[in-house]
């Protein structure tokens, strides 16, 4: 049977209509999409915000553009991101000779954040990118890993898995006495073993003390008592110094915290940090980081390590530098001055010789202060990817460089993907390191 004419008009005109509506609801699913991300990065902006003397207040607008300016007072109802300022020098805890004021950011007209504005005059750094050697001055060791105690018959133990210690424990005191270097404890598992007595062992994890009781057996293989423990003592390796400033002699370096200085430390100085040359690079790969094989130098200068933050070590150096990229001088920008787009690091891959290298800008999460992680970047220049694979342990540090402005650091690099990897801002070192409040 043949259909009708006006029956094939109707299911035609169903179609186009079914098809309107499906084009309709993607359009709409894409604009609401649009607006959540914006919105989120608004909200997730921190309360407090910097700006350096003489620039504007950024505000996030991932979809709408890399970056929308924020218009002081006169903001135009034709764009989507308006911001209100209401000026007030005498804001509570505001900075004498500076501008302050409070400042309602508003999204399509409704408004979404207000956040405290204080400008600051601009802070000038030098750009880091010396590798740096860092020895660490800690009452104990760390676990990083586990050996197997062969026996007279043959069986592999490990006594110190079986009572529970983990990698990463950082070993205080063996039956009371003090913990300070491989050697500290083989002498007394030695000792306990020869005497036939049981080792208490007193670590910390994660900020809280435990002590275990472990048995030292004789090892056949190194035929010395033993109890299946590799330990690192005060030596924490390769990273990259962020800046320099010269003024106060203040560096910053790593971009991240040193986990084996958060226990055992006496003093105020928790370390020290030295030159360091490149001897090769172990190649990244997913799965697999790589990382810089380098030496310590004594000479010329070193500094002290007086904090040890999420934002990385801080302390004064002795002298300045020798070695540098360039020695001009940078402002450290604003944590809203940061753009998504291209920009370059400073490090070191061969002997003492800082390079610069292209890099990506792929996020900015200026929300994500108390994670340490403010950017996510990309390794985009061919030499660099064709010598190392990306970004690899020891490159942690290594300073970025954005519109001749140091905004930041290197501090992790992804597991899965060496190419990326995540970054903090400088203004949030500059705070940890004492250069602002």
């Amino acid at each position: 049977m043949r259909k009708s004419k006006g029956g094939e008009k109707i299911n035609c005109s169903v179609k186009r209509f079914d098809r309107l509506i499906c084009y309709s609801l993607t359009a709409l699913i894409f604009i609401l999409s649009a607006f959540n991300i914006v919105f989120f990065d608004i909200v997730s902006m921190d309360n407090k915000q910097t700006v350096r003397a003489g620039t504007e207040l950024q505000v996030p607008g991932t979809m709408l553009g890399d970056k929308l300016s924020a218009v002081i007072n006169h903001g135009s109802p034709y764009q989507s991101i308006t911001v209100d300022a209401t000026f007030e020098d005498d804001l509570p805890g505001a900075t004498a000779n500076t501008e302050n004021y409070e400042a309602v950011i508003s999204l399509y007209g409704v408004p979404v954040k207000t956040v405290r504005v204080e400008e600051i005059n601009s802070l000038l750094v030098e750009a880091g990118g010396q590798s740096i050697g860092i020895l660490l001055r800690t009452d104990g060791v760390s676990v990083v890993g586990f050996s197997p105690v062969i026996l007279a018959d043959g069986n592999n133990v490990n006594p110190a898995s079986e009572a529970r210690i983990e990698t990463g424990d950082f070993i205080t005191t063996i039956n009371g006495k003090k913990i300070n270097n491989n050697d500290d404890i083989a002498a007394v598992i030695e000792a306990a073993g020869k005497n036939d007595e049981n080792c208490t062992i007193v670590f910390m994890r994660n900020g809280i003390k435990h002590n275990v009781t472990v048995k030292p057996l004789y090892c056949t293989d190194s035929q010395t008592w033993r109890i299946g423990l590799y330990v690192r003592d005060n030596t924490a390796g390769i990273g990259t110094l962020s800046f320099y400033e010269p003024e106060s002699g203040i560096y910053g370096a790593l971009g991240h915290e040193v986990p084996d200085l958060q226990y055992g430390v006496s003093g105020e100085e928790k370390g020290t940090i030295v030159r360091a040359a490149v001897q090769g690079i172990k190649q990244g790969a997913a799965g697999k980081p790589g990382e810089k094989l380098g030496v310590f130098l004594d000479e010329d200068w070193q500094g002290d390590i007086r904090n040890n933050s999420s934002f990385g070590i801080f302390g004064i150096l002795d002298s300045p530098p020798e070695v540098e990229y360039s020695d001009q001088l940078l402002p450290v920008a604003a944590v809203s001055e940061a753009e998504i787009g291209k920009a370059e690091i400073y490090t070191v891959i061969e002997g003492e010789k800082i390079e610069s290298f292209d890099i990506e800008i792929v996020k900015l999460m200026d929300g994500y202060k108390l994670t340490g992680k403010g950017m996510v970047i990309e390794i985009t220049d061919p030499e660099l990817l064709t010598r190392t694979g990306g970004i690899v342990q020891g490159m942690s540090g290594s300073p970025i460089i954005q519109n001749g402005m140091f905004i930041g650091a290197i501090t992790h690099v992804f597991i899965n993907d060496p190419t990326r990897g995540y970054a903090c801002f400088g203004a949030w070192m500059m705070e940890d390191a004492g250069l602002v409040e």
